[in-house]
């Protein structure tokens, strides 16, 4: 017995050490990962910080004095370039978009045209569309009332009164995810315009329209010059001479996102209401804000050649 209780001794402090071993181990493990996830906690609230700066940048250059310097709200896409890190925005008007409200049906037919080559689907799309907004119980030929609602198994009607968010598109039969994720963009409820505003449209919806108006023969000279100052590679905010002036609401989708070195980004979309007529309320109202949603990649490689190269003024890098 005397014999065994040295190697007896010997075994328990080896597990000893092992445990102590494995808890070491296991409470490094635990601080590196909590180091990580702070780190990341804190890239991602630097990178946030960003962006809301660029929102603040664009809503101050939107109303530049100076209609050479202004920012434009036609999709044009600034870039601000820093030591350690890269804004992007992009700036549209709601004028220069479709409001599905208001909008004329050959209008609508031609954004719903760019998710479906399929002509009836087309048409069932913007009945039941025009059915959701109109006030009657009355479907269009292809469109879905109450009905047609309650045949599919959906718990819910139309509304028969104007959208109150171009999210509630989401709602009308036949809007997929996919199709409203690659149309809504483009879409607005704050224009109050049955028709585009040409000079503020963004180029990717100018090209949905102007194929929707060949089609039909229809020649726009202002749409057709502003497609051919595109496939000429110019910059949409190179000519500045439609400049809006300053002394009127309007009402813009500003897109900023944000990339550091580390690779952490952020993105904000907001909606902002801009007026300089009522000194005594407050200059920007933000009517919708969303954060962290990307339907629009500003880094996409395919836009590198739209950049607008803004310098740094807004900070203190030298």
């Amino acid at each position: 017995m005397n014999k065994r209780q040295p190697g007896l001794a010997l075994v328990i402090v080896i597990w000893i050490l092992s445990l102590l071993s494995l808890m070491a181990g296991s409470f490094a493990l635990s601080m590196r990962r909590e180091s990580s996830v702070a780190g990341a906690l804190k890239n991602n609230a630097q990178a946030l910080a960003l962006a809301e700066s660029g929102l603040n940048i664009a809503e101050f250059m939107l109303q530049h004095a100076n209609p050479r310097q202004r920012w434009q709200a036609d999709g044009s896409l600034y870039q601000i370039l820093r030591s350690d890190s890269e804004i992007r925005v992009r700036i549209f008007s709601e004028s220069g978009k479709v409001d599905i409200n208001t909008a004329e049906e050959p209008l609508l037919q031609a954004v719903i045209g760019s998710v479906s080559d399929d002509s009836r689907e087309q048409q069932q799309l913007l009945d039941a569309l025009v059915d959701w907004r109109d006030e009657d119980d009355m479907p269009r030929p292809m469109g879905a009332e109450k009905k047609q609602y309650r045949q599919a198994g959906l718990a819910y009607q139309p509304s028969n009164q104007a959208f109150q968010s171009v999210e509630e598109l989401q709602l009308v039969q036949g809007f997929t995810a996919e199709i409203f994720e690659r149309i809504q963009p483009w879409l607005t409820i704050y224009s109050g315009q049955p028709q585009l505003d040409m000079r503020l449209a963004a180029p990717e919806l100018l090209q949905i329209v102007g194929k929707q108006l060949q089609e039909q023969n229809v020649h726009d000279v202002y749409l057709e010059n502003r497609l051919a100052e595109k496939n000429a590679g110019q910059n949409p905010g190179d000519d500045q001479t439609d400049a809006l002036p300053i002394d009127q609401e309007q009402t813009y989708t500003i897109l900023v996102q944000t990339l550091l070195a580390d690779q952490a980004t952020a993105s904000i979309e907001a909606v902002v209401k801009i007026q300089n007529l009522d000194p005594n309320q407050a200059p920007y109202q933000v009517l919708d804000w969303t954060q962290g949603r990307q339907v629009l990649s500003l880094f996409d490689p395919a836009q590198e050649s739209q950049l607008i190269n803004v310098h740094d003024e807004f900070t203190n890098d030298h």
